[in-house]
């Protein structure tokens, strides 16, 4: 008799727990799925080449959307395919013997739980006249992770080009040369209005370089969404404009400086310097800041300014742990094609955002490729070479990189790595090593250049 009520009581539970489970299921199926992408968290990845026929330094954004990451790796990957075609056609053509550069900036213009919008500047130098400068805005809908191109952004009945350039006229034609609204990039062709990036008003049209013209054009919502798609005018219309937070840590309160956090009397012993280029990166350096501590060893850091602007807390750590760091310019172009005002902006800003995320001076600077700093920065600021590094590091193994720098060091020597390879810090372990082994005290420049 036991055993029937037995199985009635378990066919009651059952029976009730899924009762239960379906008015669940049937209550959040009823609840509307939020449609909202959070806004991303965006990091920065920096690509640097270094060979004697050309320089490649290019920056881009990454955000949690993997098929918006690819299709920007692949637009990186089409900018350097396409740099280094035209640097050897150059070559064999004979129209310049010096390094050619390729230069790729970018900018997050907006975004939005909606959207994304990035800016790339791109410059490429192959031994011509001038630089050939130009620009790729891309429009991504988080819904899908979908570059969306200019095109898409319209309705199919309507010819965008021409209301485009009506709109930007009017907007110009009051504020220009006379002549000019006529005869310029904003008469209405498709190569005129490939440059347009969604924001949180409207649209923003940015033109090709004319000094004649602004570098670009607000169109306001109410101007543009009777020829938009309705899905992006209404999203541009209801969804607040979410940008991307500036990053302002507060300035730390010492201002001691790199030797006095240094311990010990260093004197009788061999010095090297290790200095460190490109960073921060927030797992590399966080890898070389832990081998440093753990052989006792102190090092210099000469970091880009726009990469501590996206890892301020890595660089406040490098900082913080008795390092020194020098000024590696804003956004790793070379110097010699700038004019004199974008030289200072580079160098200033970079002056600016260590000192704001350290509270320290800076008083060392490396230039990319080893330029020298122009004459108005020798007085301020203290230019580090290197003495040794391993040519074509980016194809060797860390124990080849190693061996070949330990090969050549010697009582002084200065010790170029990079933050950005991956292989640093099993190369940095071997160095380290070493050089502890043969009674070497590793120290940072400053450090080094005064007990000269």
């Amino acid at each position: 008799m036991k055993q029937p009520i037995l199985y009635m009581l378990l066919f009651t539970v059952l029976l009730s727990t899924g009762c239960s489970f379906i008015a669940s299921a049937n209550k959040d199926s009823e609840e509307p799925a939020s449609s909202e992408s959070p806004v991303y968290q965006v990091t920065m990845e920096t690509d640097i080449v270094e060979y004697d026929e050309f320089h490649i330094t290019i920056h881009y954004p990454q955000a949690p959307n993997n098929q918006m990451n690819q299709t920007i790796v692949d637009y990186v990957n089409q900018q350097k395919t396409y740099f280094k075609q035209e640097s050897y056609n150059s070559i064999q053509e004979g129209q310049s013997n010096e390094s050619h550069e390729l230069h790729i900036d970018f900018e997050v213009l907006h975004q939005n739980q909606r959207f994304f919008v990035v800016r790339f500047k791109e410059t490429m130098d192959i031994g011509k006249d001038n630089p050939i400068t130009d620009q790729t805005i891309m429009n991504f809908d988080k819904k899908n992770g979908k570059r969306l191109e200019v095109g898409e952004l319209f309705k199919d009945d309507v010819y965008y080009v021409d209301r485009l350039s009506e709109l930007t006229i009017e907007k110009l034609e009051k504020g220009v040369e006379q002549g000019t609204v006529e005869n310029s990039v904003v008469q209405p062709k498709p190569e005129n209005y490939k440059h347009v990036a969604l924001s949180g008003e409207g649209l923003v049209i940015y033109f090709n370089k004319d000094k004649r013209l602004p570098s670009s054009i607000n169109l306001e919502l109410e101007e543009v969404s009777s020829m938009m798609r309705s899905e992006y005018a209404e999203a541009i219309g209801e969804l607040s404009n979410a940008k991307s937070k500036s990053s302002t840590p507060e300035s730390a309160s010492s201002t001691v400086t790199v030797e006095d956090s240094i311990d010990g009397d260093l004197d009788g012993n061999k010095r090297a310097a290790i200095t460190f280029d490109d960073g921060p990166h927030p797992k590399v350096t966080a890898e070389i800041l832990n081998l440093l501590d753990k052989y006792e060893a102190k090092a210099t850091f000469f970091m880009i300014g726009k990469r501590v602007s996206y890892y301020p807390e890595v660089a406040r750590d490098v900082a913080d742990r008795g390092h020194e760091i020098g000024n590696h310019t804003w956004n790793h172009p070379r110097l010699n094609r700038l004019t004199s005002e974008q030289v200072d902006d580079q160098i200033e800003s970079t002056q600016k955002i260590i000192k704001q995320v350290t509270g320290k001076e800076v008083g060392l600077i490396r230039l990319p490729f080893g330029e020298e700093p122009p004459l108005d920065y020798k007085n301020q600021l203290d230019a580090v070479p290197w003495t040794i590094y391993s040519e074509g590091w980016k194809d060797k193994e860390a124990l080849e990189i190693s061996q070949e720098i330990l090969s050549q060091v010697e009582d002084g020597s200065i010790i170029l790595l990079h933050e950005l390879n991956n292989k640093t810090p099993e190369t940095l372990e071997l160095i380290l090593k070493n050089l502890k082994h043969e009674g070497y005290d590793l120290v940072p420049v400053s450090k080094l250049e005064q007990d000269k």
